[in-house]
């Protein structure tokens, strides 16, 4: 071997060696500045995290609160409508008694009679009537429930056949 060829070897190992450590601080760099994204990311979605959970609590709180704000809308409609019931049969009553002939028993009794007549019709009609809208208003609630139900599991059968439009599953399938 002579001296040429051998400094001609250490040129090239030289220059062999030099590139990788350049490329070794390289990928320490980038693993460190990807290390570095990785940890903001996951304080960003923690942070997003936290967020909505306490969105969803503040929302739940407002839901709770609007519910609760219904239940005494409807126990103040009640009251008001027994009392409007009330004075409608008390009306009724002091006409029938005024318009009866006979004596003080039969004007007063006649009078609480219709009072207590109407008082129990208004109540009962007005019981009737939500109970009736409740009920209506329960089953287009859970009619709605159930289209959407099975909407969405028409959807997951037309995800898993391969077709888009859940509305073109059954020419889909039959194909």
């Amino acid at each position: 071997m002579s001296n040429d060829n051998g400094r001609w070897d250490l040129d090239v190992l030289g220059r062999q060696v030099g590139p990788h450590k350049n490329e070794i601080l390289d990928l320490e760099s980038r693993v460190d500045w990807s290390e570095r994204f990785v940890s903001q990311h996951e304080r960003d979605i923690k942070q997003t995290r936290f967020e909505a959970a306490h969105i969803a609590k503040e929302l739940e709180n407002r839901i709770r609160e609007q519910g609760e704000l219904i239940n005494g809308h409807r126990r103040l409609i009640g009251f008001l409508a027994d009392v409007l019931f009330a004075l409608i049969a008390a009306l009724f009553g002091c006409l029938v008694s005024a318009y009866v002939q006979g004596d003080a028993y039969w004007r007063a009794g006649s009078g609480l009679v219709v009072f207590l007549t109407t008082l129990l019709a208004g109540n009962f009609i007005f019981k009737a009537l939500t109970t009736r809208l409740h009920t209506n208003r329960k089953s287009k609630h859970d009619e709605l429930d159930i289209r959407t139900t099975r909407k969405a599991k028409e959807s997951r059968e037309a995800k898993t056949a391969g077709c888009e439009d859940p509305a073109r599953l059954d020419s889909f399938q039959q194909s």
